[in-house]
């Protein structure tokens, strides 16, 4: 009786705590955040938690929608070929890791480079919408608190109409990316 008694007070104790209840981290990669490529100076500001050490990939995903939206999208995307040779979408990413005292946040990666080409072609469930996500940069990262801020140099109108997000994932079977490799999932 006392041990159910124990046990009742811990969770009350628990759910009734405010801090408990309200408190919210930042998510947790494999997230994306809303990053429109098409206009330029969009820009994205937006805390993150990393909780394993390992190899992560900042990208950018395009959703389509339809077989007919796949092939404008991926023209607009590229695939390497001479086909398909894409778009390039010059970005500026800043990460920095924030720090629970007085410190001031610690710079971690930033560059201005232009994307291209796709790494990953990705299908929903009914096989008629899908994505594609184009590498930013693979960088090797420590439990913590982070911040990305993601900046789009300039317009790229053939985009407008074309969902696309930030991205931040980790390929589940790799903990670290050699250098050599980066790029290449």
């Amino acid at each position: 009786m006392k041990l159910k008694m124990v046990i009742m007070a811990f969770f009350m104790l628990l759910f009734w705590n405010p801090k408990t209840i309200f408190a919210q981290s930042p998510p947790v990669p494999a997230v994306h955040f809303p990053f429109d490529v098409s206009r330029s100076d969009t820009t994205l500001n937006q805390e993150f938690q990393i909780r394993d050490a390992r190899s992560y990939v900042f990208a950018i995903k395009f959703n389509y929608f339809g077989h007919a939206d796949l092939y404008r999208v991926l023209a607009l995307v590229g695939d390497g070929s001479a086909q398909y040779l894409g778009l390039r979408i010059p970005i500026h990413l800043k990460i920095l890791k924030l720090d629970a005292g007085s410190l001031p946040p610690e710079l971690i990666y930033e560059d201005t480079m232009s994307t291209k080409e796709h790494y990953a072609h990705g299908f929903e469930r009914d096989q008629k919408n899908g994505s594609y996500d184009r590498e930013i940069v693979t960088i090797d990262l420590q439990p913590g608190i982070y911040r990305v801020v993601a900046n789009t140099i300039k317009d790229s109108q053939e985009f407008s109409g074309t969902p696309s997000q930030l991205l931040i994932e980790f390929h589940p079977n790799i903990k670290f990316l050699p250098k050599s490799k980066r790029g290449a999932f």
